[in-house]
C-alpha cells in the first residue's frame, strides 16, 4: 500500500513535476521568456520542501553550488575554471544520484511492499535529491538541447528498437534469475508511475544521456564512431551506477543503458530517451517479478 504522505510533501513533488514539465513551455509559446517558467513551480516546491523538512541547509548549499557549478560549465568558455566546474558539476550529480549528499529526506512512496510471494520487499522513495538534479541539468546545461524534438518518422525505427531492446532486457533477467514472469496490476501502479517518469527516469537519462552523451558527442564532433564512443560512454557509466545490485546487475543496466542511448542518439530527444526507461521499467513492473527474485 501507499505511505501516508503529509500535504507539504505532496505540494512539494506535485510542483517539482510542473517544474519538470516546465521546462519544455518554449515548444509551446514559441518565446525565449518560456524559458524561465519552471522557476516558479521550483520556488513552490523548495519551499514546500523546507516546510516538510524534506531539504535542510546542507541540501540548500548543495543545490547551490549545483547551479553554480552548472552555469560556469556551461557558459564559461574552455579553460580551467569551465573544467573544474564540470567536474563539480559531474561530482555532484553522481552523489545526488546515489543519495549520497546530505540535506535530504526523501519520504517513502512504497514501504516494503512485496509484489508476490518470491519477490524481494519493494521500497520506493519520492527522490528531490535526484528530481532537483535532472530539473537543474535539463534547465540550466544546454537548455537548447533538451528542448530538441525527435526528426519526423522517427516513432517506427525507435518502436521497433525499443521492442528488440525489452526482449533482450528482460530475456537476459530472466536467465539471470533475477525475475520471472508474473503479470500483475498493483492498484498503486499510477502512483508509481509518475514517481517513476519525474524522479528516476528524467533524472537519470537527465545525467547519462543529456550531459554525459549529449555532452561527449559534442566535444567528440559529428562522426559515427563518435556518436556510438559516445552511447557506449553513457551506457558504461549508467551500467557503474548500478553497482550496488552487483556485478551481474551492473552488466544488465549497461544493456538497458545501450538501448535508451539508441533512442537518444536515433531522435537528439531527451524526452524520447526518458519515455523509452520509462516504457521498459513499466514492463517489468507489470509483467515480471518486481524488483527481482528474493535471494
Amino acid at each position: 500500500m501507499l505511505s501516508p504522505l503529509s500535504a507539504p510533501v505532496v505540494t512539494t513533488f506535485v510542483a517539482l513535476a510542473a517544474a519538470m514539465l516546465a521546462l519544455w513551455a518554449p515548444r509551446v509559446w514559441f518565446s525565449p521568456h518560456a524559458r524561465s517558467l519552471w522557476v516558479l513551480p521550483f520556488a513552490v516546491a523548495l519551499l514546500a520542501a523546507q516546510m516538510a523538512e524534506v531539504v535542510t541547509t546542507p541540501g540548500l548549499v548543495a543545490m547551490f553550488v549545483l547551479i553554480t557549478a552548472t552555469r560556469v560549465g556551461y557558459q564559461v568558455p574552455d579553460g580551467g575554471l569551465r573544467g573544474f566546474a564540470l567536474a563539480l558539476m559531474l561530482a555532484l550529480s553522481g552523489g545526488l544520484l546515489l543519495h549520497a549528499v546530505p540535506g535530504f529526506d526523501n519520504p517513502r512512496l512504497l514501504d516494503g511492499v512485496r509484489l508476490s510471494a518470491d519477490a524481494e520487499p519493494y521500497t520506493k522513495f519520492l527522490n528531490f535529491d535526484k528530481g532537483v538534479l535532472g530539473l537543474f541539468l535539463l534547465g540550466l546545461f544546454a537548455p537548447e538541447r533538451a528542448l530538441r524534438r525527435a526528426p519526423r518518422g522517427a516513432t517506427p525505427a525507435v518502436t521497433w528498437r525499443l521492442a528488440i531492446i525489452a526482449i533482450v532486457v528482460m530475456g537476459l533477467t530472466v536467465a539471470a534469475g533475477y525475475a520471472r514472469w508474473d503479470p500483475k496490476l498493483p492498484v498503486w501502479w499510477p502512483a508509481w508511475l509518475a514517481s517513476m517518469i519525474f524522479f528516476t527516469a528524467l533524472p537519470e537519462e537527465a545525467v547519462f544521456r543529456h550531459v554525459i552523451q549529449g555532452g561527449l558527442q559534442t566535444w567528440l564532433g559529428p562522426t559515427q564512431q563518435s556518436r556510438w564512443t559516445a552511447l557506449a560512454g553513457g551506457a558504461a557509466l549508467f551500467g557503474l551506477a548500478h553497482v550496488g545490485g552487483g556485478w551481474v546487475y551492473v552488466a544488465l543496466a549497461t544493456v538497458a543503458g545501450l538501448g535508451y542511448g539508441l533512442v537518444y542518439a536515433i531522435t537528439g530527444s531527451i524526452v524520447a530517451a526518458i519515455l523509452a526507461h520509462t516504457a521498459l521499467n513499466t514492463l517489468h513492473l507489470l509483467f515480471f517479478t518486481y524488483p527481482a527474485l528474493a535471494r
